[in-house]
């Protein structure tokens, strides 16, 4: 659980030298792999073009963003609704704090993935509830929509490997 939270915490962060670093290494496709129990062979993209679609997909796009990243909307369908305070709730539980220094809602999938692996180690019970009870919903109800728009495949290979994952460790159907 806590590999599959810190992949989540970086594939969902805007992607930048780290991302790429990962990319041209390896290093990002061996812990994908380890994750899935398998090889993996992501799509390689240049940065800028990875940058321009985690814009598009998932901060901004003039025909609407087809995938916010924010698991308390894919649950409730707003931002700042009973899901995400319900996730806040479950922070404060694992004994998680939202640093000052973080500039997105707490319900950001990179913010969902980091509390997932630092809950791994002491509290596993409440890292598999994040990603059965959050990133899984998102994933169902989102997961198709980056497929279907990622020009790059990068974020598409991601969501399945992601589904994959999911259900490996929780249980939850793939959507």
């Amino acid at each position: 659980m806590e590999l599959l939270g810190w992949v989540t915490a970086n594939l969902f962060a805007p992607p930048g030298e780290a991302l790429w670093r990962g990319l041209q290494e390896g290093t990002l496709e061996e812990a994908l792999a380890e994750l899935r129990g398998g090889p993996v062979a992501l799509p390689h993209s240049p940065l800028a073009e990875l940058q321009a679609a985690y814009t598009a997909l998932f901060v901004a796009n003039p025909q609407g963003v087809p995938a916010p990243p924010y698991a308390g909307y894919a649950r409730d369908g707003e931002l700042l609704g009973p899901s995400f305070h319900r996730l806040l709730a479950l922070y404060q539980e694992g004994g998680l704090e939202v640093q000052e220094t973080w500039r997105d809602l707490p319900d950001h999938l990179s913010a969902l993935g980091e509390a997932m692996a630092l809950l791994a180690p002491k509290r596993p019970d409440l890292a598999q509830r994040l990603a059965r009870e959050f990133l899984a919903p998102w994933l169902k109800r989102f997961g198709e929509a980056v497929k279907a728009h990622d020009p790059t495949g990068f974020y598409a290979a991601l969501v399945d490997l992601l589904e994959e994952a999911v259900h490996a460790k929780t249980g939850v159907s793939e959507a």
